[in-house]
């Protein structure tokens, strides 16, 4: 099953005061029963790394700062015909260019990722309760940051360990998916994988024999993220031509010849679940990265809810969750952890911390 991403939905827009000449809201009907404002659409952008659209007083804000204005009722007698003019075409523009890009991921998927990060447990760490992260979701990868709170994505791997529950009863647990990135780009591209570690089933099925399995490993993680087949073959030990032939096999060049085309003709690219990428520096290495995060923020929510646990924190494709010894011994014979959008299963390990 592939998600499938919906992108002719309606909306009619309302635009407040401070975006229109008059100073009055404006509602542009579209015959739809879904409404959408300026707000909303600069969330979209900003999800997008592209600037919010401006108000009339930020579009101008040198004429207004030296004015010393604060409120402004009626923009179009202060400003003319020719800069009231100036204003409404760069505000169709940005609209329009909004709009288009929104897709099913906007409301159907965001939602469920944005919920994924809240309502997290206290975290103790060397006897002081640390104040709760707030996440960030507008990376251009997508990757997730913390804007706020305590970053658990700096701390040291060692340092983990000092971290403890606030009921003493319970356990800290980190669940981490294997691998997530090229599993998730293989199993995305219809390949039927058969076992935990996706190096080997690369190897076994073009008969590479793994010499030193780290160079294996970056080799794969190259080729899958778009480097040429000198660099590819030099880190497998394969020759140029069979580093060729696994990329077109795996659907490597295929894919990035698809976003080239999609860049080209709409200014971004949209990863599985539809976010728009509007970075075009390495297509392929964005979509993967990207649909990777959104795919672990969906498995995980799904993951826990399903289980009754709570999520304490999450550090890219792993997450750290509180439970009793006794419920751990039940779910850590869990070996995949899957993802009801996409259908897509990848497997996991447990740790306790």
């Amino acid at each position: 099953m592939t998600y499938e991403i919906k992108k002719d939905k309606r909306f009619n827009i309302i635009i407040s005061g401070e975006y229109s000449p008059t100073g009055n809201k404006i509602k542009i009907d579209n015959s739809s029963i879904d409404n959408i404002d300026i707000e909303s659409l600069n969330r979209i952008r900003i999800l997008s790394n592209l600037e919010k659209i401006k108000t009339i007083k930020e579009f101008y804000s040198n004429f207004f700062m030296s004015l010393n204005c604060q409120t402004v009722l009626d923009y179009k007698r202060m400003l003319g015909f020719k800069k009231t003019k100036e204003y409404i075409d760069y505000l169709k523009e940005e609209i329009n260019s909004s709009v288009c890009m929104i897709t099913s991921y906007h409301y159907e998927i965001f939602p469920l990722r944005k919920k994924c990060y809240l309502d997290l447990n206290d975290v103790l760490y060397e006897g002081n309760i640390l104040e709760k992260p707030i996440y960030d979701h507008s990376g251009v990868t997508g990757r997730t940051s913390i804007k706020k709170g305590f970053n658990y994505l700096t701390l040291k791997k060692e340092n983990r360990k000092k971290l403890k529950s606030t009921n003493k009863e319970n356990i800290l647990v980190e669940v981490d998916f294997k691998s997530c990135e090229p599993f998730f780009y293989l199993k995305s591209q219809g390949h039927k994988i058969n076992q935990n570690d996706v190096y080997s089933w690369v190897c076994d099925n073009y008969n590479i024999k793994i010499k030193d399995r780290s160079r294996v490993k970056r080799g794969i993680l190259a080729l899958i993220y778009g480097a040429n087949e000198y660099t590819i073959s030099k880190l497998m030990g394969v020759k140029e031509s069979v580093a060729l032939d696994i990329k077109k096999d795996l659907g490597v060049t295929d894919l990035n010849d698809r976003l080239e085309k999609e860049f080209i003709e709409n200014g971004y690219v949209l990863n599985y679940y539809g976010r728009p990428i509007t970075s075009n520096n390495n297509l392929v290495n964005y979509w993967i990265q990207s649909s990777a995060v959104d795919f672990c923020s969906l498995a995980f929510l799904q993951f826990y809810n399903h289980q009754n646990i709570a999520p304490s924190f999450f550090i890219h494709d792993s997450m750290t969750f509180e439970t009793s010894l006794k419920r751990f011994n039940d779910i850590k014979n869990i070996v995949s952890i899957k993802e009801k959008h996409s259908n897509i299963e990848i497997p996991v390990e447990f740790n306790l911390l």
